[in-house]
């Protein structure tokens, strides 16, 4: 796992006053990590994210500090997430968030799923004692 140890954010400017922050806290560095990303995200008073998810990932989104409306995402209902709910992104699906007007912080954990983990080799420390 590659972790990042900046304390920056990328700031991504949208429309108007949008601003979208995001820190990457720590990064797939391994050959057999089931952790894709592990990342930080502050989303701007009336800020959009669209994240199209990438294909062979899942991601879980906990917000941290709301309310954020989930909109236009397949097989999820529109509704607003806030502090303590948590997302479910599963088979890289699209997620498309929308701040409210105090902004939103939320965590982002992106994971290889099951199917691809599972058939990844155990990972395990060396337990043997040398003499």
């Amino acid at each position: 796992m590659i972790v990042a140890d900046t304390a920056r954010a990328a700031v991504h400017l949208g429309p108007g006053t949008q601003r979208l922050h995001v820190r990457c806290l720590a990064r797939r560095g391994m050959l057999h990590s089931e952790t894709e990303a592990f990342d930080h995200v502050r989303l701007g008073p009336g800020a959009c994210f669209d994240l199209s998810g990438r294909e062979g990932t899942e991601a879980a989104w906990y917000v941290l500090r709301g309310p954020a409306a989930l909109l236009d995402c397949p097989d999820v209902p529109q509704r607003t997430l806030t502090d303590g709910d948590l997302l479910l992104a599963p088979h890289g699906e699209r997620v498309h968030l929308h701040a409210g007007p105090l902004g939103a912080e939320l965590l982002c954990l992106t994971v290889l799923p099951h199917e691809v983990s599972s058939a990844l080799p155990p990972r395990r420390p060396d337990l043997l004692t040398r003499t």
